[in-house]
């Protein structure tokens, strides 16, 4: 697999090399535009060149879809974890490890928020986090935790012993205080004058009585 992989990025770095110094000779003039208009209009009117550049076509668009439907394969297996139980195959989404490990790092109180990115590798699991910790954490320390938790907690969770990594990045530092204030500049909706109705307020009948006359 990895050999066919090398020749098609072989073929196309060849195809876009040759086409991008055929377009740069174009526009240099360095190439005629009568030659080019020769070789059009033979290619126009000989019917075996016709039939040769439509095999060529068709080739061109075969082999695209082709290579799309390796490299989307690709990234499905990429985007999920197999392993084979004795009553059949089981996949995990790499989604449901993201969700994980959201909710694992609620258990460390200087977090105020965590984001992660899952990659399956043949050498193991690669998990980029993204957090904001509250200012008052202390950022190697709680790093270090945070590294330590997911890998422990994820590697307890799938029951495997292959390697963990995990790179943490801290986006934001926020003071509780500042947090608190935004939280708390929420206003209450303005009371009618006229009828002392709040827009959102709960509709209580304005004392009518429902109930059916007997």
């Amino acid at each position: 697999m990895r050999l066919f992989m090398r020749i098609i990025t072989i073929v196309y770095m060849t195809i876009f090399i040759a086409l991008g110094a055929w377009l740069a000779a174009f526009a240099m003039h360095l190439v005629p535009v009568d030659s080019v208009a020769m070789f059009f209009q033979a290619v126009y009117d000989d019917q075996p060149l016709r039939a040769l550049c439509g095999l060529i076509g068709a080739g061109v668009i075969l082999f695209n879809l082709m290579v799309f439907q390796m490299a989307w394969a690709r990234f499905q297996r990429q985007r999920t974890i197999a392993f084979t139980n004795a009553d059949g195959q089981v996949t995990i989404a790499l989604g449901a490890i993201e969700d994980f490990i959201r909710r694992t790092a609620r258990q460390v109180s200087e977090i105020r928020d965590l984001k992660s990115d899952v990659l399956a590798t043949k050498k193991g699991i690669e998990i980029a986090a993204r957090v904001s910790l509250w200012s008052e954490a202390h950022i190697p320390e709680v790093t270090e935790k945070i590294q330590g938790l997911i890998k422990t907690r994820v590697q307890e969770m799938l029951g495997i012993e292959d390697p963990v990594w995990v790179r943490v990045h801290v986006s934001k530092i926020v003071a509780r205080d500042d947090a608190d204030a935004g939280a708390g500049t929420r206003r209450e909706p303005p009371l009618d004058a006229t009828t002392g109705w709040a827009p959102g307020a709960p509709f209580h009948g304005a004392g009518y009585d429902t109930r059916r006359e007997v």
